[in-house]
């Protein structure tokens, strides 16, 4: 099987095409569930025992932070 790899933004790191595609399969999680977050009514928020504005600076933050 062929390892591609490619150009990260520094000439001295390569990263394999595995790698890239995990890293944005878990982005896409990451800012699903981020949305999710911010949908969640404030009892639901209570019960998991996160407050409106843990669960707003969460659900605001880019999906590769």
């Amino acid at each position: 099987m062929h390892n591609a790899t490619f150009k990260a933004h520094t000439s001295t790191h390569t990263i394999s095409a595995t790698a890239a595609f995990n890293w944005i399969i878990e982005s896409v999680r990451v800012a699903s569930q981020r949305r999710s977050l911010a949908k969640l009514s404030w009892s639901a928020l209570d019960d998991i025992g996160v407050s409106e504005a843990q669960a707003m600076r969460e659900a605001h933050k880019p999906f590769w932070a």
